[in-house]
């Protein structure tokens, strides 16, 4: 038995480390090969010209704070992280994207260890493959964005949780290292918080059998009252500029169940366009039969799934029979530091941050009643568990495995119902949602493997969609124009006199990641100065994206004394040297 073990031990590390070598591989190769895009000009390090770039150079810890809080959605972990990270290994395109590639290579073996503590070990090995080699995982992977530091902290927060509710005793040294991944997760993404929703929705569930509020579930509510400033946070943010992404809930519900986002969704809400060719601002439809016959089999696949799940809850009688945790004195100590947050971050907010409207101020403001709230709702839980968990009557899966399934579901529902009234629906945004639907997958296709024909036919459906959407996935970028291309062609003809006008705003600052010099004579503004300088002859107009049209009316002002010459052209973005006209 002994030798039996240390086989399958040996066998389980050799196919894992397969799995990660084929994973790292495909997310490391060619790492520095797509033009850099301008969602990735917020990571901090990167130098940029003043005044004329979108965002502004974010050189200080402190210029990190400030901007994320003027420009950003999500809270600041991310872009700190990555602060050290350039400070230590500087700010090449490999640099900027190795930490998203070697974070998703990392889902990898987490995705086969939660498969595994849920007692689904083949689904664990499928999931796991598929996690290698599908090519939205791949694809952001090579971004330099949080979304997979949020996949691995939802991960592993997720483990830790199960971890916990199988301690029959107090362990602090597990609900600290929980607490604090949850924490960092929460600092990363604002979608975080629906993880944290979906593990105290499940903790809450399965716990209500028992004669006291369980330990996991208080270690829960430490979180909620300590992260709650993190929602202030998010309440200032709202008066930023919010790109209006997409309410499409029905084609995300499909795009989301094929494997999640197997195949490239292209368009202005998911934040994946061609390379090369045209400039789709609305999401590809994917009316093809194929893969029509494709969402059938994940729909099925999901439903076998979802059953195989609502049958086994066995293991339900071994969880959170702990009822230790944190204290109410340690709820009231987080309260008070949470208030104390908030209040310091009002503070630098009016500070060092930007103008706000009154109402955002407000609303922030009154966030600092949070921590309160959250505290006394902790209380009211802990001392009436035996009425309230009397008085829920809903009938859902419990158990390990209905863990995945709540992640799988509650996160996508919850945020189908926040779009009707803010269009937040993304899929990039959905990358930490994607390995616990991939399992409830899996353990659909799993549930076949009794039966060889069909198992067998199901992953060869599989994988070939994998390996096609894969491949799909390499002709995709996150950004609408191919910079390096653009700075390829244009820097040889650009003379040491010449200006160059463009348009200060997100889409044209990633060209001064290829464009390291003459800063001094690209105009951003006042063109009509620059124009009747009589020491530059030439100029330079760039714009991007709609190059159909004309030039923005003050850029066409300036330059009617000119006339065109030379047009370089590069995918999404275009060149025209106009020289000055000869009386």
């Amino acid at each position: 038995m002994a030798v039996k073990t240390t086989s399958s031990a040996w066998v389980t590390v050799a196919g894992l480390t397969l799995l990660v070598i084929l994973g790292g591989f495909l997310r490391l190769y060619h790492l520095e090969g797509k033009s850099i895009t301008h969602v990735e000009m917020y990571v901090p390090g990167i130098r940029l010209p003043h005044g004329i770039s979108v965002p502004e150079e974010r050189l200080t810890l402190l210029k990190v704070l400030t901007s994320t809080l003027n420009s950003d959605t999500h809270p600041p972990a991310y872009y700190m992280m990555m602060w050290a990270w350039t400070k230590c290994f500087g700010t090449s395109a490999t640099s900027l994207r190795l930490p998203s590639a070697l974070l998703g290579t990392a889902c990898i073996p987490l995705v086969f260890w939660l498969g595994a503590l849920t007692r689904q070990t083949a689904a664990g090995w499928i999931a796991a493959a598929l996690m290698a080699v599908n090519g939205y995982q791949v694809f952001w992977s090579q971004v330099a964005r949080m979304f997979t530091l949020a996949c691995f902290l939802g991960l592993l927060a997720t483990i830790l949780l199960l971890r916990l509710a199988r301690q029959s005793h107090d362990s602090r040294s597990l609900q600290l290292l929980y607490v604090m991944v949850v924490l960092v997760g929460l600092c990363t993404h604002v979608f975080f918080w629906l993880i944290l929703a979906a593990h105290m929705l499940w903790t809450f569930l399965s716990g209500r059998n028992k004669q006291a509020m369980p330990g996991a579930l208080k270690v829960q509510f430490l979180v909620l009252i300590l992260g709650s400033p993190l929602l202030a946070v998010s309440a200032y943010q709202t008066g930023n500029t919010l790109a209006r992404l997409s309410t499409s809930v029905l084609v995300y519900v499909r795009e989301f169940l094929q494997f999640s986002f197997v195949f490239p969704l292209t368009g202005y809400s998911t934040g994946v366009y061609p390379d090369h060719g045209t400039i789709l601002m609305v999401n590809d439809p994917h009316l093809s039969v194929s893969r029509w016959l494709f969402v059938l089999l994940s729909v099925f696949l999901f439903a076998a799934g979802t059953y195989s799940v609502a049958q086994t809850t066995s293991s339900d009688g071994e969880l959170l029979n702990d009822a230790g945790g944190p204290s109410s004195k340690a709820w009231l100590l987080a309260c008070g530091l949470g208030i104390l947050a908030i209040l310091l971050f009002i503070v630098i907010a009016r500070a060092f941050a930007g103008p706000r409207p009154s109402s955002v101020l407000r609303s922030t403001g009154l966030m600092t009643a949070l921590p309160l709230l959250f505290l006394l709702l902790a209380i009211t839980v802990k001392r009436h568990w035996d009425w309230l968990a009397s008085r829920v009557s809903i009938r859902l899966p419990v158990g390990d495995q209905a863990l995945i399934l709540t992640l799988a579901v509650v996160p996508f529902f919850a945020l189908s119902i926040i779009s009707l009234f803010k269009p937040i629906f993304n899929a990039r945004g959905m990358l930490p949602l994607c390995p616990y639907l991939n399992l409830i997958l899996a353990a659909g296709v799993a549930r076949f493997s009794h039966h060889r024909a069909v198992f067998i036919l199901m992953l060869a459906a599989v994988g070939i969609a994998h390996y096609s959407g894969l491949k799909e996935y390499a002709h995709m970028s996150a950004g609408r124009a191919d910079y390096k291309a653009f700075a390829a062609a244009l820097v040889p003809h650009v003379e040491s006199t010449d200006l160059v006008f463009l348009h200060p705003e997100f889409y044209s600052t990633p060209l001064f990641f290829y464009m390291t010099s003459g800063w001094d004579r690209v105009v951003g503004r006042d063109y009509e100065v620059a124009s009747h300088d009589p020491r530059h002859t030439r100029i330079w107009a760039l714009w991007f994206y709609n190059y159909e049209s004309q030039l923005p009316a003050p850029m066409e002002d300036a330059l009617s004394s000119y006339h065109p010459v030379q047009i370089v052209q590069a995918p999404g973005g275009q060149a025209v040297l106009y020289v000055r006209n000869s009386f």
